[in-house]
């Protein structure tokens, strides 16, 4: 497996499990009474606020990914898949055209 995927799929899954650690975490503490509503709400606050920036962390290295493997593979972007048909359908009007003064 390619080495940029693994490092997105590790980062995903440790994102992933870091949050719910941390939410029943803060879960025991509340009920412990270790913790006042008011500071439970505000880490929690922040852990959101820190998986946010990591899940757009992961999206942006997918995204970066994705370019790549498709560069690699020589895919064509859709504005040249658009252009290509749109040269398609005017050659077969053209041709049609051509048949019929035929």
């Amino acid at each position: 497996m390619d080495e940029r995927l693994k490092s997105m799929l590790y980062l995903a899954v440790g994102l992933a499990s870091t949050s719910a650690k941390a939410k029943q975490l803060l879960e025991k503490m509340n009920v412990e009474g270790k913790l006042t509503e008011e500071e439970g709400r505000r880490i929690i606050d922040e852990l959101f606020q820190s998986g946010k920036t990591s899940a757009d962390e992961l999206k942006e290295r997918v995204k970066e990914y994705t370019t790549e493997m498709l560069n690699e593979l020589k895919t064509p972007s859709q504005k040249a898949f658009d252009d290509l048909e749109k040269r398609v359908t005017q050659l077969e009007a053209q041709l049609n055209s051509n048949k019929n003064e035929i």
